[in-house]
């Protein structure tokens, strides 16, 4: 099976194949470019391997929804030349090329080197750019569990040392590299051609995440004098498992409870 991104003028920017095999994927994939009069050397392998087949029964353009998203934000309509059927199969193989052009579009330089990235600082539906299976940093302040967006074979490092990261990225791989930081400057020397910045949540958006676990409402006064590295997702859950906890252990009201919580959660006591 094969799928293609295309743009408005049916130009073939992206394509991912999906076979029972590595030897059948390639013969796949040459036979796609043979019956579109396309050349090898326009486009740029960025990830191949086994993928787990997992839950899904079928693969149709419907199926891949994070994928037609990702594509739809480069100007891309995602397509296919039919349906793959996934009775009695566990794994298959997939070669994702993305064409030179798009590539460079995509890993274009920016005024100087350091800012030789994309730069795409929207809410976390952004994330699904990393299913395009390219390299990836993600500065992740928001606390955004990141592993729901990747392709399978994703390897996903968390503050991992820079030398790594070298090491990986000049090395044959098959399967894209994503590192999660909080600290973006530490591998700025390293160019990736995906870069997300997700910031802290806001008092607001912190305040609500809460009430919502919590269900109640939450006065938002409590996290005013917040350091924004406590303002996340993660702490979010951290910070609602602590409340339950106390007001099972100790009884107190939600006001009460709300404070001690705080205090606990910031070290203060």
């Amino acid at each position: 099976m094969v799928l293609i991104g295309v743009d408005r003028w049916e130009n073939v920017e992206f394509i991912k194949v999906y076979a029972v095999s590595e030897e059948i994927a390639k013969k796949t994939l040459e036979e796609f470019f043979n019956a579109r009069g396309l050349f090898p050397g326009d486009y740029r392998l960025v990830s191949r391997g086994h993928e787990e087949v997992g839950e899904r029964k079928v693969i149709t353009t419907k199926t891949e929804g994070s994928l037609s998203a990702a594509l739809a934000r480069l100007g891309l309509k995602l397509l296919s030349n039919g349906v793959l059927y996934l009775e009695n199969i566990e794994r298959l193989y997939q070669f994702t090329l993305v064409s030179e052009t798009l590539y460079e579009r995509i890993a274009s330089e920016t005024t100087t080197k350091e800012s030789r990235r994309v730069k795409i600082k929207g809410p976390v539906d952004e994330l699904e750019a990393l299913s395009l299976g390219l390299d990836a940093i993600v500065e992740n302040l928001r606390g955004v569990e990141l592993s729901e967006f990747l392709p399978e074979n994703a390897l996903l490092l968390r503050e991992p040392p820079v030398e790594r990261v070298v090491e990986l990225l000049s090395g044959e791989r098959d399967y894209p590299l994503i590192v999660e930081t909080k600290d973006l400057k530490k591998y700025a020397p390293l160019d990736f051609p995906v870069v997300l910045r997700l910031p802290p949540l806001t008092v607001e958006e912190f305040t609500a995440e809460l009430s919502q676990r919590l269900g109640f409402d939450v006065d938002s006064r409590y996290f005013l004098s917040y350091p924004p590295e406590r303002l996340n997702l993660r702490n979010v859950e951290a910070l609602a498992k602590l409340v339950r906890a106390l007001m099972e252990k100790k009884g107190l009201s939600e006001k009460d409870v709300l404070e001690l919580a705080v205090r606990l959660n910031l070290g203060e006591l």
